[in-house]
């Protein structure tokens, strides 16, 4: 009995000795401020770079070093940093995990957390972003940020709630410009009987076909070849898409209509936003701002170098309208407002311009 006791107060020794070296004696822990406390918070720091606590996958259809790329993986960082490793976000860019119906479908299930669609896609789930397919809607890009930033920007984003989406940011891909093969654009008459590729959304086939073009809605993949055996005469994209898919390579201009200015909304998965903590909602809410700004830039950056590039090459010729010009096509486009005023709601392109004042 003698040996089992002083077996079991060894131990006991052993174990208080462990406790006090680990720090699990909370009257053993330095004071903050001390030589100690520095010591041991020195010896901690390793620990914030520990395994992911949480992973968020984010997905996007666009390729790889896009702005919209370069945005998402700069979030990503951030994320990273603002919780010390504890939440981590991997991004799956060029469609890796689906298109965008397939996404945002997964988003609704919550077996995927985030997604930066097209804006089109989005339409299928709330009408109130059909406002944004307006050709000619904003003036510039100061105008396009104001509004998108505004509480009636937020309203839009809110409204994709009841499909099971958290709207957090606007991010864009920049402006949609034209491109044709053949015949230079400088006012809307020089758009007769061209055939151009849209997407396929219903504004945006009704406004080209109301400048005097035949539009084509057709899917990505296949524009490139459409363009090359002159299936196509032109489309319309924003300029990193026109580089990155080789479009100037078989489009002889590149005309700065800015008919659109295209905002990407950042989207979460409400099934997952709400599994979430306060504290980690608020680390990716000041994430995606920060992100955004930097996104921001980045479009503004990359647009003008490719504008340079393509001057720069001396096969690829980019066309700036004057106010005169961009006029025209802006005069003959008011019938698709007309034709979607009811649908859009009246009241709320009166809003948005009357932001821009």
């Amino acid at each position: 009995m003698k040996k089992k006791w002083l077996a079991v107060m060894s131990a006991a020794a052993m174990a208080a000795g462990m406790l006090i070296g680990c720090g699990g004696n909370s009257a053993q822990t330095p004071e903050k401020g001390t030589e100690a406390a520095k010591a041991e918070q020195n010896t901690q720091a390793p620990e914030q770079s520990q395994e992911a606590e949480i992973v968020l996958t984010l997905g996007h259809v666009v390729q790889d070093d896009t702005p919209i790329d370069v945005g998402a993986k700069e979030f990503a960082r951030l994320v990273s940093e603002k919780s010390n490793g504890r939440i981590k976000v991997e991004v799956y860019s060029n469609s890796a995990l689906g298109d965008n119906r397939v996404m945002l479908e997964a988003l609704q299930l919550g077996s995927q957390d985030m997604v930066m669609p097209a804006l089109a896609a989005v339409g299928g789930f709330t009408d109130k972003t059909l406002i944004f397919d307006l050709p000619f809607l904003f003036k510039d890009t100061e105008s396009a940020e104001k509004v998108l930033d505004s509480d009636f920007g937020r309203s839009i984003l809110d409204s994709m709630d009841g499909a099971g989406f958290v709207g957090l940011e606007w991010w864009t891909q920049g402006w949609r410009v034209l491109t044709t093969s053949n015949k230079e654009v400088h006012t809307v008459s020089d758009m007769k009987g061209l055939k151009i590729r849209t997407m396929d959304n219903e504004v945006h086939i009704a406004s080209f076909n109301q400048m005097g073009a035949s539009a084509v809605p057709m899917a990505f993949s296949e524009v490139f070849t459409s363009l090359q055996q002159g299936i196509l005469d032109g489309q319309e994209n924003p300029y990193s898409n026109i580089k990155l898919s080789g479009f100037n390579e078989v489009q002889k201009y590149v005309i700065n209509t800015n008919h659109i200015y295209d905002p990407v909304p950042v989207l979460f998965s409400k099934v997952t936003w709400e599994k979430l903590s306060g504290e980690d909602q608020a680390i990716i809410k000041e994430a995606i701002a920060e992100a955004k700004v930097f996104e921001r830039e980045e479009t503004a950056r990359q647009d003008a170098a490719i504008a340079e590039e393509f001057k720069a090459s001396g096969k690829t010729q980019v066309i700036d309208l004057s106010e005169d010009e961009r006029a025209t096509f802006v005069e003959a486009v008011q019938p698709v407002y007309e034709k979607y005023a009811d649908k859009i709601g009246q009241e709320n392109i009166d809003k948005v311009l009357e932001l821009q004042k």
